[in-house]
């Protein structure tokens, strides 16, 4: 174990906060459960893969909380080793932020061999598209099944993780999307000034991990067909390196359109991210994969514009979060159209309410 520590009484709980991913949003997960645990006073212990102190995505996340919490490596993240761990460290409470290959192996066992309770975090509830509709329900049926199993064994609670818009029930534990906007009116002002974002253009973003799933080359080239000057396209955030110069590609014919064009590679404070969100006109959200969307969260709580494209939890997401919100097929007609639809209405929309609490309470309980 690594790093300062700050002494907790002798009788208070302890947390540990496993991460097998660092990429993305993940450890904003991390960092929320931390900073609930230590408000209750609790010693926090959190275990990451090899490189995650050195990232930037732990400097960004995490921190400001070296001082506060006790780091750990874990090797190789597999049930065993987070048993192992937990026992180490006598943790009243295991929480496992990405926990889909893990259910899968406490379905093997059906047994929890740790110290304490385990929260497991399911973050991608249905089956990622297949040509096969058949093939489709299996896959899903199948993971019920294994949710429901998991579910029932001794001091388990697994935990859905549900779009922040979702409103309906479930026989299982479930936890929203936890949504927060950091930034100031200020910082939105101050990221117009310092990425150029002009008033005089309708801006459209993309924003966070950029990769192949977001489907930017079919964004750019939609905002191409349609764009007579007078727009622009905001890129922010880490971008694949195998992605770079195919989009670089495709924004060059976007702006020889006429469009503005602004691309930020790296990754982006909590801050930025909201303060982009804030800043731009339409956030495009063009899925190749299914899951729960923290950016249509921020951007529902921001009164932001969302068109949505491909997975239909999207499109479910379109339908509850109602008024002018738009889905589309991920394809080039049909996007293109929604594009256009945007930046000629002028619908104002009202920020819709968000929480972190059922993200808390289903993986940090109270008592």
């Amino acid at each position: 174990m690594e790093g300062l520590y700050v002494m907790k009484p002798n009788d208070a709980d302890t947390v540990l906060l496993t991460e097998p991913s660092i990429s993305g949003h993940r450890l904003a997960y991390v960092r929320l459960l931390a900073e609930e645990s230590l408000k209750r006073d609790h010693q926090v212990h959190i275990a990451l893969p090899e490189g995650g102190r050195e990232s930037a995505e732990f400097a960004t996340h995490l921190g400001h909380l070296f001082g506060d919490i006790e780091l750990s490596v874990l090797p190789k993240f597999n049930l065993k080793g987070v048993e192992a761990h937990s026992r180490l460290v006598n943790a009243e409470r295991t929480v496992i932020t990405d926990g889909d290959a893990l259910a899968l192996q406490l379905a093997r066992a059906h047994k929890w061999n740790g110290s304490g309770r385990v929260s497991v975090l399911i973050m991608r509830e249905h089956a990622q598209p297949d040509n096969s509709r058949i093939k489709m329900w299996m896959k899903n049926h199948a993971k019920q099944l294994i949710y429901s199993w998991v579910s029932s064994i001794k001091d388990v609670d697994l935990a859905l993780l549900k779009s922040s818009l979702w409103t309906g029930r479930c026989h299982l534990r479930t936890a929203t999307d936890p949504i927060q906007l950091s930034c100031t009116e200020a910082d939105v002002v101050r990221l117009r000034h310092e990425w150029n974002l002009g008033e005089s253009e309708y801006w459209f973003a993309v924003l966070g991990a950029i990769t192949p799933r977001k489907n930017v080359r079919l964004i750019a080239e939609c905002l191409a067909a349609i764009s007579s000057g007078g727009i622009g396209l905001l890129i922010a955030g880490k971008i694949d390196t195998d992605l770079r110069v195919e989009i670089d590609q495709s924004v060059a014919q976007l702006s020889a359109k006429g469009a503005s064009i602004k691309i930020v590679d790296r990754l982006l404070t909590d801050i930025e991210l909201d303060a982009a969100v804030l800043a731009v006109d339409c956030l495009v959200l063009a899925h190749s994969n299914e899951g729960p969307s923290g950016l249509l969260g921020k951007a529902a709580s921001a009164a932001t514009t969302v068109v949505s494209a491909g997975a239909i939890s999207l499109r479910n997401d379109m339908v509850a979060l109602g008024g002018s919100a738009q889905w589309s097929p991920l394809q080039h007609e049909p996007l293109s159209l929604a594009l256009r639809k945007a930046r000629e209405s002028h619908v104002a929309r009202e920020p819709v309410s968000s929480s972190t609490s059922s993200f808390l309470e289903a993986l940090v309980p109270r008592g």
